[in-house]
């Protein structure tokens, strides 16, 4: 090990003494409860955040073992994606907290886009299927592959994939762009404030289980609440409509009072949407 790693690992150890970096195509650690684990993908392309600050950031993802683990038992994954340029992959991603730390792996994976272009609609950071489905899907699919050769015990007919506006678009890029693996990987899809309505093959997300959520955008007054207000409608019923005619198991929850976001409020539907998934 050279000098330079050294550093990073002692580095990254000194905060959270139950923080590893591995490199190895097999697990090499003892797997404990709170073990948290960072990934890394040197042969993959920068991360939107990376592109969109300028700044060189290691591409990377999160592990965080529940409080409850055991070698014993599988748990399914719980994959978070954060919105926005979707942040460096640096911490173990909104599941743990909807879940209370328990019944889960949690990851969090980066963002990833084709190319960033600053001048494109809001300010180069929109993930679309059509344009960066490609990049997302060959980076998704290095990244599990890699956590599934850390991780012996996922349980993955139950796995859970959770996105935020642009990490919900990139879960809708899988499986519009119809990536075989990725959609093997994931029975139960949460997407919020976005994602939902660039959905265009549905047969896809037959067998699957999907929790939609939007914010009613009520009290809120920049233009883009008032755009949501006026599109939204018809978007909720253009997917109940095709929710009906494909007999998908699709679950809607209308957050009250909430604009472009996800208040912890939530946490607990979300919560209980999914330990009713986990108990199938």
């Amino acid at each position: 090990m050279n000098l330079s790693l050294s550093l990073l690992i002692a580095l990254l150890l000194a905060p959270l003494s139950a923080l590893h970096a591995t490199d190895d195509s097999k697990p090499a650690l003892e797997l404990k409860p709170g073990m948290r684990m960072i990934l890394k993908f040197p042969e993959l392309p920068q991360t939107l955040y990376a592109m969109q600050s300028g700044q060189e950031a290691l591409t990377q993802a999160y592990l965080a073992l529940p409080e409850n683990y055991s070698p014993e038992r599988k748990f399914p994954l719980f994959v978070f994606l954060y919105g926005g340029h979707g942040g460096p992959g640096a911490g173990p991603g909104r599941g743990q907290q909807i879940m209370d730390n328990k019944d889960c792996i949690f990851v969090n994976l980066p963002l990833f886009n084709a190319k960033f272009d600053p001048t494109g609609p809001f300010k180069g950071l929109l993930i679309t299927p059509e344009q960066d489905g490609e990049a997302i899907c060959k980076a998704y699919t290095a990244m599990l592959k890699k956590v599934y050769a850390n991780i012996p015990n996922i349980d993955t007919a139950h796995n859970i994939i959770g996105g935020m506006s642009n990490g919900a678009h990139s879960i809708v890029a899988m499986f519009e762009k119809g990536d075989e693996y990725l959609m093997s990987k994931f029975q139960n899809l949460v997407l919020i404030e976005g994602g939902w309505y660039s959905i265009k093959t549905f047969d896809r997300y037959q067998n699957k289980n999907i929790l939609y959520l939007y914010g009613d955008y009520a009290g809120q007054n920049d233009w883009l609440s008032r755009k949501m207000r006026e599109d939204q409608p018809k978007a909720v019923k253009k997917l109940e409509d095709a929710i009906a005619a494909h007999q998908l198991n699709a679950t809607s929850l209308v957050m009250k009072d909430t604009g472009h976001d996800m208040p912890a409020k939530f946490n607990r539907d979300v919560k209980a949407w999914v330990l009713n998934q986990l108990a199938q």
